[in-house]
């Protein structure tokens, strides 16, 4: 009886020996083939121009006036920054911006190209203080290259909805790797 109680002893033992250096072998495994994003970056500014438009719609009959239409808008301007960490060229592909919304609706704009860009500046002069250089699509960033500049989103939402969103975000995309997300904090409430 005494021959069987150790002879489980020492099978349990070497099951909780054989369970720890299995998980130690993965352990290191994971950690030794770990690789660190291929690129780096942040905001470093984000600019929000409210919109507020209003048109004449119809001409209205005999006795009745046209009616107005209104249209709210927010153009987000994000500077941003992007350091390419691998030993390899990134090739940028897209931007686009997402917002998430106070009651969790998510919306996607596609960054402004290089046309549109600059026709924004010239529709809405507001916008004219803070122009600055593009972040261009179709580059190729160098291993260890830092590129820098605006992205230009659209959403149709008043300055209010944007004030209360959940969430906002830059996506940049490149070929051949993950895309690299970076965040913008919603205000405190």
């Amino acid at each position: 009886m005494a021959e069987e109680m150790n002879s489980g002893k020492r099978s349990l033992l070497i099951v909780l020996v054989a369970t720890v250096l299995v998980v130690a072998a993965i352990a290191v495994y994971v950690y030794i083939g770990e690789k660190p994003p291929v690129a780096a970056g942040k905001i470093l500014k984000l600019d929000v121009v409210p919109i507020h438009s209003q048109m004449r719609v119809g001409e209205g009959a005999e006795g009745v006036q046209g009616g107005m239409e209104t249209y709210d808008q927010l153009i987000v301007l994000a500077d941003v920054e992007i350091r390419n960490q691998t030993d390899i060229p990134l090739f940028l592909h897209d931007m686009w911006g997402n917002l998430t919304s106070a009651d969790g609706e998510e919306q996607r704009s596609l960054g402004a190209n290089k046309t549109d860009f600059q026709n924004a500046f010239l529709a809405y002069p507001q916008l004219a203080a803070l122009k600055q250089e593009p972040l261009m699509r179709d580059i190729t960033l160098n291993p260890g290259q830092t590129v820098q500049g605006l992205i230009i989103v659209h959403y149709p939402i008043t300055k209010d909805q944007w004030d209360a969103r959940h969430g906002f975000e830059a996506d940049i995309s490149f070929m051949h790797q993950k895309n690299l997300v970076l965040p913008w904090p919603a205000p405190a409430k």
